[in-house]
């Protein structure tokens, strides 16, 4: 699917009629969710996404930002051919930012937001310090080659102690090879102003009554229930589920509640 020199490509798994909208986390692409597809086939049909600088996905690198009004093309186009007209978004890490525009975007065909532990919610100040000043910007694309600044800040973190040590190893796993740096980079950079509008889609889902679910694994170290507070907060008839799970393998344990819950 391209528009603007851009393509958005997607995977189709077939199954029941319900439609679930699957966004991925970083560094993942759209085979991410098939685990989810195995235990719901019988129910849904699955329709995952491999998100702009991942996967087949082929986004421009020169710094233009996409803003959710581009988003809006994609899934107008994409809601027309497959014929679609209500569907559930589910949105892991980075793809909660997804599917929270989304479900803002349709808020008359959004039929459940599942959200697991969602970035977008709260902007750190590390991603904010990488993306938004332009001489900032200039240092963090010389990462990619040489991450001379990053390792070093990351030694000085670790010394200090000021973040812990599970985040740490979290970030470095993310930056410990050049096409990584690059995916950061530009997921980080061109996408810096690709964040919902969290009282408008507070306001919408309060209104539309639509049930939405956030999954926080307890021992997620990464995106806590702290994290998710600005949201959870203005949607009082939300759920919190509390997983068994910490962050790299949350999608996982979801997939099975999801089952389990399925089910009943």
């Amino acid at each position: 699917m391209t528009i603007n020199h851009h393509s958005l490509n997607y995977t189709i798994w077939s199954g029941g009629k319900n439609v679930k909208l699957c966004f991925h986390g970083f560094g993942l692409d759209h085979s991410s969710y098939k685990i989810v597809w195995e235990n719901l086939k019988e129910t849904h049909t699955i329709y995952s996404f491999d998100l702009p600088y991942h996967g087949t996905s082929q986004f421009s690198k020169n710094e233009q930002t996409l803003l959710p009004k581009d988003w809006l093309e994609f899934m107008e186009k994409f809601l027309t051919i497959e014929k679609i007209d209500r569907f559930e978004a589910i949105g892991y890490s980075m793809g909660g930012k997804y599917a929270m525009i989304t479900a803002e975007l349709y808020p008359d065909k959004i039929k459940h937001l599942h959200l697991i532990a969602p970035d977008g919610i709260t902007t750190h100040f590390s991603y904010r310090f990488s993306t938004y000043p332009f001489l900032f910007r200039k240092l963090f694309k010389t990462q990619i080659k040489n991450p001379w600044f990053f390792k070093a800040l990351v030694k000085t973190l670790r010394t200090l102690r000021i973040r812990n040590n599970y985040s740490l190893r979290f970030a470095e796993s993310q930056m410990d090879t050049e096409f990584k740096r690059s995916q950061v980079y530009y997921s980080w950079v061109n996408l810096r102003h690709f964040l919902p509008n969290l009282k408008l889609l507070a306001t919408q889902i309060n209104a539309h009554r639509t049930p939405t679910t956030f999954y926080i694994g307890k021992h997620d170290k990464v995106i806590d229930s702290k994290t998710i507070e600005p949201l959870h907060k203005l949607l009082p008839d939300s759920e919190l589920v509390m997983l068994e799970s910490g962050h790299s393998n949350l999608l996982n344990s979801v997939a099975k509640y999801l089952e389990t819950k399925n089910q009943l």
